[in-house]
């Protein structure tokens, strides 16, 4: 059975490897135009496979390439392109998609992040044919994976990279002996995420304790990191402490409350509050937050309002003078 292998990343890296030590016959790698792992190709100059990246995988003319090849099976492990109906049939056995979510949940991209936002306690990692829609193709094989409360995106990512090649290498068993018996998805519930984009790894102090800790934790390393600011200053939150059951109370949204020794400062949510452990700023680099009780970060609405509202009326006064003065 010959695989053309499409993929980035060290869970497609890892996975090749597998399938090379099990003596798959590997016929080519394909790679996005941008690959990020250099290890794939390593791999692929050591195997002395061919090594592609098509600007437009769809385009007729590598198309052409792909048939000359001649792949019984294609597979991939984070390609990044739309796979249309004419790439898809250039292999008699399909084209097999490694999605890092549980199906029909958590389609899309960005999973492992939206998966910890929502405060997942399991994420699923699911081998399915690639049909016309995005992660909707019939599921072939699919496995779940524990999420701990302490468990960061870094954290995550390394249990998916773990698992991928023995979900990769079980598949191809299944489709090589015959013996695959797929789920379809047609008709089922499910979600659909987009990517996450700039901007919207800001933190709102006036959300709840939870969703904050989810969200710093969801983008932690190797991602952007959660921000908020300390005055004009922006501040990277890299690791934060809630425990459930700490108290509820009323208070002002942003402002520490605490400090521990050592560890970090206490800062007041929606609902109750957060551990900051680790930051980083421009001037100080990453850093165990001591700031004085009564430091607010992040942005007051209501106090942003009324310094506009000052501004405002001091203009509008300041106008009437020059009108006043003009007319005199």
């Amino acid at each position: 059975m010959k695989i053309l292998f499409f993929g980035d990343g060290k869970w497609a890296s890892d996975s090749l490897d597998r399938l090379l030590k099990a003596e798959r016959q590997i016929v080519g790698l394909v790679l996005r135009t941008q690959p990020t792992d250099p290890d794939l190709v390593r791999r692929a100059n050591d195997q002395g496979l061919p090594v592609f990246k098509p600007a437009a995988v769809n385009a007729p003319e590598f198309i052409a390439t792909v048939e000359s090849l001649g792949p019984d099976l294609n597979l991939s492990v984070s390609y990044d392109q739309i796979l249309k109906a004419a790439i898809r049939q250039t292999a008699p056995l399909g084209f097999v998609n490694f999605h890092a979510g549980k199906l029909p949940f958590y389609r899309g991209r960005n999973i492992l992040n939206w998966a910890l936002i929502n405060g997942e306690e399991e994420i699923g990692i699911t081998a399915h044919y690639v049909d016309d829609g995005i992660d909707t193709g019939d599921i072939i094989l699919q496995r779940t994976l524990p999420v701990a409360w302490e468990d960061t995106y870094g954290d995550l990512l390394e249990k998916v990279i773990q698992a991928f090649p023995d979900l990769v290498a079980d598949t191809v068993k299944l489709v090589a002996a015959g013996r695959v018996d797929t789920r379809s998805q047609a008709g089922l519930p499910g979600t659909y995420f987009a990517a996450r984009g700039e901007g919207d790894e800001w933190i709102d102090w006036q959300d709840t304790s939870r969703n904050i800790y989810n969200k710093i934790r969801a983008i932690s390393h190797p991602g952007p990191g959660a921000r908020t600011l300390l005055d004009d200053a922006v501040v990277k939150i890299w690791k934060a402490v809630y425990q459930p059951e700490w108290p509820v109370y009323q208070a002002t949204p942003g402002q520490v409350v605490g400090r521990t020794a050592g560890q970090g400062v206490a800062v007041k949510t929606g609902d109750s509050v957060l551990e900051l452990h680790s930051v980083e700023t421009d001037t100080d680099g990453v850093m165990v937050p001591q700031w004085p009780i009564g430091t607010c970060l992040g942005l007051n609405p209501a106090a942003a309002l009324a310094t506009l509202s000052g501004r405002i009326a001091r203009l509008e006064k300041k106008q009437r003078h020059q009108e006043e003065g003009d007319q005199g």
